[in-house]
């Protein structure tokens, strides 16, 4: 078992790379936004409010609020579905569309520079590593039932 001065040295140095700072740049609403986005271009036709709830994994409440945001910005567009008044019937705007094919191409621009940079075999080991911790995360959940109650600011 690594020790805890080691440990600590390595804390640091990851702490040391800001990655709060960087996953913060990642904005919650606009990845909410681009999975809605996505979902709509595959889809044939209009999609139900539930349906969008359903593939997202969130309450259908969370998603009026996002939907909401959505139409404001022009990306889509809400009907009552004429068989169901009560069921909110939603579809995808030329305007989101453009917005989804620039958010890909930005992420594809990302995605190319750093795999350039670092190689696709240092990508695969990267991810390779990532699903190992996460495994072992979720192993310290199953043996410590307390795992994640404690609050370190009491």
């Amino acid at each position: 078992m690594a020790s805890e001065q080691k440990i600590i040295s390595i804390l640091n140095e990851f702490n040391s790379i800001k990655p709060i700072a960087f996953l913060q740049q990642i904005d919650v609403t606009s990845v909410g936004i681009g999975n809605v986005l996505g979902f709509l271009a595959s889809s044939d036709s209009e999609v139900s409010a539930g349906e969008i709830s359903t593939f997202m994994n969130v309450s259908t409440a969370r998603v009026a609020v996002l939907l909401r945001k959505m139409a404001d910005k022009g990306l889509i567009v809400k009907n009552s579905d004429p068989k169901d008044g009560r069921k909110v019937m939603v579809s995808i705007t030329d305007k989101g569309r453009s917005k989804l094919k620039r958010s890909r191409d930005e992420i594809l621009l990302y995605a190319s520079a750093i795999i350039d940079r670092f190689g696709e075999e240092k990508i695969l080991d990267f991810i390779e590593s990532c699903k190992v911790i996460r495994d072992i995360v979720d192993e310290v959940k199953v043996n410590d039932p307390d795992f994640g109650k404690t609050d370190i600011f009491e």
